[in-house]
């Protein structure tokens, strides 16, 4: 069995953030709190909004036996113990439809998670930019989920 852990969400994360040409050479300049006040967010699935991901996470096996191409998908406990354990998220909002925020100001990373009734949640986007500050409607929006 594979063990749950960031390798299925850090290279997704890092990818991300280095195709943002903002980031690179910004980045030295930008401070925490400009970042903070503009939070960026990327679909689990590229090419997809995270509405969709979601859709289509309502019926996707766990990680453990599917194909990479698929958001992380695992036991709920799992995937709640690699979102503290790895990157110091916390459960922030609940949200419309099964969703829920995870962030972590020490980070300021954010994840939204779909819960499914059957003990599996998938994620279906992360981002940079998070603050307990903040209100949870900003995370929710940017991946384009109504809270």
């Amino acid at each position: 069995m594979k063990t749950p852990s960031a390798h299925r969400i850090l290279p997704a994360l890092l990818a991300a953030l280095l195709a943002v040409p903002a980031l690179s050479a910004q980045a030295a300049i930008q401070s925490r709190a400009e970042t903070l006040a503009h939070p960026r967010g990327w679909s689990a699935m590229a090419g997809l909004e995270p509405r969709a991901v979601r859709e289509i996470a309502r019926t996707l096996p766990a990680s453990a036996s599917a194909p990479e191409d698929q958001p992380w998908c695992e036991r709920d406990a799992d995937l709640e113990n690699t979102l503290r354990h790895d990157f110091g998220e916390t459960r922030i909002a609940d949200g419309a439809q099964g969703t829920t925020l995870w962030g972590s100001d020490l980070m300021g990373t954010w994840t939204l998670v779909f819960e499914r009734p059957d003990a599996t949640s998938c994620v279906i986007a992360s981002g940079i930019g998070f603050s307990d500050r903040a209100s949870p409607q900003i995370f929710f929006t940017e991946a384009g989920i109504d809270g």
